[in-house]
């Protein structure tokens, strides 16, 4: 019996990961849709095609709940000489914020 149910917590904890793992990577693409499109709106050039997730924090949202923020890094030329960085910041699925680093136009 014992067994039994230390067996359906470990299926539980891995079925709560697949899920977590599966909407990160949602967020990831999102993140990405929208750092490719503030570059086309800048006459940018995003380098090596991809985000990379570099923080992940809590923080309150506008309802006053708990949310994830995620902060995701990118890369960008303007000349396409040198690579500059860019951030896109996510509060759970919603954008917060997106910068980049000045640049030569």
């Amino acid at each position: 019996m014992a067994t039994d149910l230390f067996d359906l917590f470990i299926w539980i904890g891995l079925a709560f990961l697949a899920v977590f793992w599966w909407n990160s990577m949602g967020i990831k693409q999102q993140a990405y849709a929208i750092a490719k499109r503030h570059c086309l709106e800048l006459d940018l050039q995003l380098l090596d095609q991809s985000v990379m997730l570099k923080r992940v924090g809590f923080k309150r949202n506008r309802a006053g709940g708990l949310s994830l923020l995620r902060v995701f890094e990118f890369e960008f030329a303007s000349t396409g000489d040198e690579r500059y960085h860019g951030e896109v910041q996510l509060l759970g699925r919603a954008l917060v914020d997106v910068s980049v680093d000045l640049h030569r136009i």
